[in-house]
């Protein structure tokens, strides 16, 4: 073999080094990625359970009345906690919901947040 054609051991082993580093660094990406797609996905689901708690309070025929209110339905293979909260506004004729869903496997005590906050107002025309 002439001297000058081909690679040497160091080159190859360099290549291999970088090859190594590009793989991890992938490797580290697509996991996060799984896990930002699990999140989305509790996301996703929590809305839509939360979209139906709030329209079940808006569309009862009487004015709700302020309290609080907390269920666990199971959607899929999973439980949700799903609390309600009615409370008074500056204007008597208007009453704030806040929904609240969260996965029941977390601890409702503390800091943990919910997956999803959504509120809504519901004014009484009477």
């Amino acid at each position: 073999m002439k001297p000058g054609r081909g690679f040497t051991l160091i080159e190859i082993m360099v290549a291999l080094a970088v090859l190594s580093l590009s793989g991890i660094a992938l490797l580290t990406n697509i996991g996060q990625a799984s896990r930002d797609l699990a999140v989305l996905n509790d996301k996703i689901v929590a809305i839509g359970i939360a979209e139906y708690a709030l329209n079940s309070v808006l569309i009862q025929k009487d004015y709700p009345e302020p309290g609080s209110d907390e269920t666990v339905i199971t959607h899929g293979a999973r439980d949700w906690r799903v609390e309600v909260i009615v409370s008074e506004t500056p204007n008597e004729n208007m009453r704030r919901i806040d929904v609240t869903v969260r996965p029941s496997e977390l601890n409702p005590v503390g800091d943990a947040p919910a997956t999803i906050l959504l509120s809504g107002f519901r004014g009484d025309i009477n």
